[in-house]
């Protein structure tokens, strides 16, 4: 599997991508679908830190679907990490796709550190009791 979706907690979702997938292999479509579901069915606003150290969405289009997701009513905002600078470009497309957000609740940071504090600021205390090593580390 080309990514991870894993429920921290009730309001924070992790999303760790092994590494870049195909074009035209699916991938992408099938990500959307779930992340989808999972806005469908939560039962509050969720928030997401995205590992993209080894992979990532590529495909425009993708992207701009995501973006659209940030329209949907249980989408909170979000945190990404990685050092790669296409990434950073990436997401920055991402976040001119994304009506349903200000500007300021989506954003990539080059460590994870960073993106937690992020998160921290958009909903204090999201990011507590979590065991971040074990998360961030484990492969």
């Amino acid at each position: 599997m080309d990514y991870q979706i894993i429920r921290l907690s009730e309001e924070l979702v992790y999303i760790r991508w092994h590494r870049t997938p195909r074009l035209n292999s699916g991938v992408d479509t099938q990500f959307l679908a779930d992340l989808q579901t999972l806005l469908d069915e939560a039962p509050k606003p969720q928030y997401f830190i995205s590992d993209l150290r080894h992979g990532r969405i590529t495909d425009m289009r993708s992207i701009r679907q995501l973006g659209q997701l940030t329209k949907h009513k249980n989408w909170a905002g979000s945190s990404a990490f990685s050092q790669d600078p296409i990434t950073g470009i990436l997401v920055q497309s991402f976040r001119t796709f994304s009506p349903g957000q200000l500007d300021t609740n989506d954003e990539i940071q080059a460590v994870p550190a960073d993106a937690l504090k992020f998160l921290e600021q958009l909903k204090p205390g999201i990011t507590e009791g979590i065991d971040w090593d074990a998360v961030i580390n484990a492969d």
